[in-house]
């Protein structure tokens, strides 16, 4: 094939795009590797700038490899996570021609890095890095080209998530700890945010809660709700609140407890459509059971809604984030992010008449669903 001097310029400029798609996962181990060293906690601790020698006497890293964190930390204010600057450096004596030195302060990023923040991100980074999570990925082509299982039951000899996650107690935890940050972070902001479709409550079902994180906030902030957590029975145990109980059940073959309103909390995206029209018609029947008439509440994802398309204020972060999670979760849990069309099929196919969707931060929504 020949290919005139224009053309090879253009392909050549264009390369970089492929270097970046192609090099992403060093950002996700650069990353990891930060979480790893606790470099945010070692920076915050020092109190003020940091010189690239005091960050790498305080990681313990030999004065032989500094060069190398010089080279990570470069990546890392690249990404946000911290803040560079240079210092002129005064010789003994004083004088000038002492050169200059890098200095290194935590950016508002690297708040969920930090380990005495209750919010922070660290078993997310870990977790989604873990080979338990991409090694579906290193099988994908040839899932393609396969029939079932799933690729995540494909890469793993036949076995589902959760059956990795029993055989493997480390990588269990490090998932449930992974989401209950995100949980504690995600609840606030909705019982801040969209106070409003709490209002007039009298009762609330966490359907799928696990050990009532969101559950627990909602009652704190609403104590004339009261909440229970309808989950299976091994997650469903936790320590209970006067508002607030536990009842252990498959939201698949079990009757949902009736309430005012039953709470989906990034639950439905883990599973497919059937799966979830199934339990969306359990819930028209737990409502129906309720003397208010009641709603579904889902906080998830809306692929193409503004909350979807905004995430950090950057309208393509957003959409690349969105698109990358649903990507995860076709590999990882069999289930998908959903259009605002794809949805309102859904709750239609279910008997739902009518839904309502509100931002509240970051990718995700709340939807408001009534019979």
């Amino acid at each position: 094939m020949e290919m005139d001097a224009t053309s090879a310029v253009e392909l050549l400029e264009a390369q970089p795009r492929v270097w970046d798609h192609s090099l992403s996962y060093i950002k996700a181990m650069t990353l990891q590797c930060a979480v790893e060293m606790e470099i945010a906690d070692v920076i915050q601790s020092h109190g003020e700038p940091i010189a690239l020698s005091e960050l790498a006497a305080a990681l313990e890293i030999s004065a032989a490899k500094a060069p190398f964190l010089s080279r990570l930390m470069r990546m890392l204010v690249h990404m946000g996570y911290f803040t560079q600057v240079e210092q002129q450096i005064v010789p003994e004596g004083g004088g000038r021609g002492g050169g200059t030195e890098e200095l290194y302060w935590v950016a508002p990023l690297s708040q969920l890095l930090l380990k005495n923040n209750p919010f922070n991100a660290r078993s997310l980074v870990i977790c989604l890095n873990h080979p338990n999570v991409v090694d579906p990925w290193r099988h994908m082509s040839a899932w393609f080209r396969s029939t079932p299982p799933p690729p995540f039951a494909f890469a793993h000899g036949g076995k589902k998530l959760y059956e990795v996650c029993s055989a493997d107690a480390g990588f269990g935890q490090l998932l449930a700890e992974s989401m209950g940050g995100d949980s504690w972070m995600f609840s606030r902001a909705m019982v801040a945010n969209c106070k409003e479709a709490f209002e007039g409550l009298s009762s609330l079902v966490d359907v799928g809660g696990s050990t009532g994180t969101t559950a627990k906030v909602i009652a704190e902030a609403f104590p004339s709700i009261h909440c229970t957590v309808f989950d299976l029975p091994a997650a469903a145990s936790a320590e209970s609140l006067p508002n607030l109980d536990y009842v252990g059940g498959d939201m698949f073959t079990d009757d949902i407890p009736p309430a005012d309103a039953l709470l989906f909390k990034w639950v439905l995206l883990d599973w497919p459509d059937e799966a979830c029209l199934k339990v969306l018609k359990q819930c028209r029947k737990a409502l129906l059971s309720s003397k208010n008439g009641g709603k579904v509440m889902i906080a998830d994802h809306v692929l193409g809604h503004e909350s979807c398309s905004s995430g950090g204020g950057n309208s393509d972060r957003g959409a690349s984030s969105s698109l990358l999670l649903d990507l995860m979760l076709m590999a990882v849990a069999e289930g998908c992010l959903r259009s605002e069309k794809q949805w309102g099929k859904l709750f239609s196919d279910a008997g739902f008449s009518s839904y309502v969707i509100t931002p509240v931060a970051g990718l995700r929504s709340l939807i408001q669903v009534y019979p």
